[in-house]
């Protein structure tokens, strides 16, 4: 390490013991450990901190998030009327092709075609409430 001024300072008794045990650590003697901590804390913080973004830009960023919620939001809510119509519309086709059923047999023409309705519902839901996986295995968001 090339000479320079001497610099003292007085710490307590166990904060040099760490000190000495870190410097041991990086194989650095006790002054070659304080001048490089001292030099990394002066890197690391300035007297002039520059924010990322100004006020106006967060202003902005803000706006777009909230647009992009909005959308998020109203495309949410258009896929559960859908999923509502779907299961809805299974019902009156189903009554259409068979005038004066009975609730027992829209009970089982559900059951019967709940899979190709189940696939659809699930589709639909899929990224917005529910997540499938690639094993298809289905999570609730």
């Amino acid at each position: 390490m090339p000479q320079g001024q001497h610099a003292a300072t007085y710490v307590p008794e166990d904060l040099l013991e760490d000190w000495d045990e870190m410097a041991e650590e990086m194989d650095m003697s006790r002054s070659e450990w304080l001048l490089a901590m001292v030099e990394a804390g002066r890197k690391k913080f300035d007297r002039d901190i520059q924010p990322d973004e100004s006020k106006r830009d967060l202003r902005r960023r803000n706006s777009e998030l909230w647009n992009d919620y909005q959308e998020a939001s109203e495309e949410r809510d258009q896929l559960k009327k859908q999923l509502r119509q779907t299961e809805s519309r299974a019902i009156v086709d189903f009554v259409e092709d068979n005038q004066g059923c009975r609730y027992e047999e829209i009970a089982q023409h559900l059951v019967e075609n709940q899979g190709s309705r189940l696939t659809k519902m699930l589709d639909a839901m899929n990224g917005d409430e529910l997540e499938i996986d690639e094993d298809g295995r289905v999570y609730r968001l």
